[in-house]
């Protein structure tokens, strides 16, 4: 399985570029940061399932987190939780084994204390949810 990450900086405009990209490495599960796609949900790109998590859409299009994964995998998708526009979590199950994966966007270190905290304290909360 070929699991990658790429900072996309915008997806408007550029996802069959992504998607080609992704095919030629033959990728399997790619996580985007800074898609700026605005809302929550899922969509079904060429040969990938792309899951989401953006800004509500009455915001200004930033930051925005997605993992796509082939659709050979689409039935081993057992939940997803679109968190915020920095971290989303996805559960599959492969070969009867609980996978889960973690698609963060981190926020720029120059962001007030208290933003940076609460980014951290959400991870946390959500890596200690793992095995319970």
């Amino acid at each position: 399985m070929n699991i990658g990450t790429w900072n996309v900086q915008g997806l408007r405009g550029k996802v069959e570029e992504v998607i080609q990209e992704i095919n030629n490495l033959n990728m399997d599960i790619v996580i985007l940061t800074e898609t700026k796609k605005k809302g929550t949900g899922t969509e079904l790109i060429n040969n990938y399932v792309h899951i989401f998590s953006g800004v509500p859409k009455h915001e200004r299009a930033k930051r925005g987190v997605s993992i796509l994964i082939h659709k050979k995998f689409h039935h081993k998708i057992t939940d997803f939780d679109a968190i915020d526009e920095n971290l989303i979590r996805v559960n599959l199950t492969i070969n009867q084994q609980l996978i889960t994966i973690f698609g963060v966007y981190a926020i720029s270190d120059d962001e007030p204390y208290a933003r940076k905290d609460d980014f951290f304290e959400k991870i946390n909360d959500e890596l200690l949810k793992i095995g319970t």
